[in-house]
């Protein structure tokens, strides 16, 4: 079996220092020099490792000051998501069972923050979704921070992440991939809020699954009077989930 490339070593060991050493998001690493030389590997080896995990998010460089150890994030993960992910319907319906999934899972937690200020938040969203749907106006900026809110008073930044990645996921498909439907966005997400204020999970789980019924139908109208490849149509519809 071959030897991995010099910088992958340089990588793994530059890895395995940051967590045998305990060292923390905003920790400052060594210089170039000493680092290298505590690592075992040429400083040519070293630069193309912290190149590769800079790209990969897992330390940062700041210019003048060096190399630190960055905070976790799904961001470098999305930025190296082939662009093909969106290629199909079947992709979308992936991601929307994944969501799902989620989402109805997360309403047993957030139906404990019953009066918490991330709810009272979630309604006035939703009312403003009202408005805006009643002037014939899209909103998927407030349908899209009405479900980070949803969650945030969690205090789980993993769970806030994930969520910020399923909507850049959505937006990779393009705003064409659910079709507006007859069926308000406003009313279906001031279920859920009346649901989680009664502190009621099993509700508010089932007023989640009814509003990803309610995408899943809309992708499903979006896929019967999509074009066929070659054909020059437009497909309408605005992406709101």
């Amino acid at each position: 079996m071959s030897k991995s490339p010099i910088y992958r070593q340089a990588q793994a060991r530059l890895k395995e220092y940051i967590q045998t050493h305990r060292m923390r998001p905003g920790d400052r690493l060594p210089p170039e020099a000493a680092l290298a030389e505590e690592l075992g590997v040429s400083r040519l080896s070293l630069r193309e490792a912290t190149r590769s995990l800079q790209t990969l998010g897992v330390i940062e460089a700041r210019h003048g000051n060096g190399l630190f150890v960055s905070s976790f994030s799904f961001r470098p993960i999305i930025e190296q998501l082939p662009y093909g992910l969106a290629d199909t319907g079947a992709r979308f319906g992936e991601i929307l069972v994944a969501r799902e999934a989620m989402e109805v899972g997360l309403m047993a937690f957030a139906a404990k923050l019953s009066s918490g200020p991330e709810l009272a938040e979630c309604e006035r969203l939703a009312e403003l979704m009202g408005e805006r749907e009643a002037a014939g106006l899209p909103c998927p900026d407030l349908d899209k921070e009405f479900h980070l809110q949803l969650y945030r008073g969690l205090g789980n930044t993993l769970v806030d992440q994930v969520i910020e990645t399923f909507w850049e996921l959505f937006a990779r498909l393009g705003p064409n991939a659910v079709a507006p439907g007859e069926r308000r966005l406003a009313p279906v997400h001031l279920a859920i809020v009346r649901a989680l204020r009664k502190g009621d999970a099993e509700l508010a789980a089932a007023e989640m699954r009814a509003h990803f019924d309610d995408v899943r139908a809309r992708t499903a109208a979006i896929e019967e009077t999509a074009p066929s490849a070659g054909d020059d149509g437009n497909r309408g519809g605005g992406g709101r989930t």
